[in-house]
């Protein structure tokens, strides 16, 4: 055998054995602790418990609250009316899915989510108030996107079939309509731990 193939035989090796390293790597079960960054600018916070399995199966549960963005409130056709103003004062989620490339990898993610949230929803034009919750159920998908080992950022969107489950939606005579299907997204920031 001559030197080049010598070479070339002891290279490939080497580099099967270090794909060999890296796919177990890969394989390992992570823990991450994220949060929902626009949560934070829009006068909430949010805690994300995130498990993601050797087999790419993910499972995450977290909760926080936030502010309403006006933008979202404004196309209610109560809205000239009512002024609304409204606060998720509470918001449960849990995420169910598929990471592609495996845990601490960079790659997409598809699954399922539910949200349950209790809503105080304000008339700025009468000063009433109600409270009701909301129940959201649908698809998700989102990329793990890692700048260094552990630290990633994790944009989503979903698509979520949504209903009252509690309480009313109207103040003094004024509904406000939860619409029955609607899309939302989130920008996750987190750091994961290989177990």
């Amino acid at each position: 055998m001559n030197t080049i193939a010598r070479i070339a035989l002891a290279l490939g090796i080497t580099l099967a054995g270090s794909s060999a390293a890296a796919a177990q790597e890969r394989a390992r079960t992570t823990v991450a602790l994220e949060a929902d960054a626009i949560s934070f600018f829009i006068g909430g916070y949010s805690g994300i418990v995130n498990v993601s399995f050797a087999n790419k199966l993910l499972i995450a549960a977290g909760s926080g609250r936030y502010d309403v963005p006006a933008f979202l409130l404004e196309g209610d056709e109560s809205y000239d009316e009512a002024r609304w103003k409204a606060t998720s004062t509470s918001v449960q989620v849990l995420r169910v899915g598929y990471r592609f490339n495996g845990p601490g990898s960079n790659g997409p993610v598809v699954g399922a989510i539910a949200l349950s949230q209790n809503w105080r929803l304000q008339s700025e034009a009468t000063g009433g108030e109600t409270r009701f919750r909301p129940l959201s159920v649908g698809l998700t998908a989102g990329y793990y996107q890692h700048i260094g080992r552990h630290f990633y950022v994790y944009p989503t969107v979903a698509f979520t079939r949504n209903r009252v489950v509690s309480g009313t939606t109207s103040v003094d005579g004024m509904a406000y309509k939860v619409e029955r299907w609607g899309p939302n997204g989130s920008l996750h920031a987190g750091w994961e731990l290989r177990r």
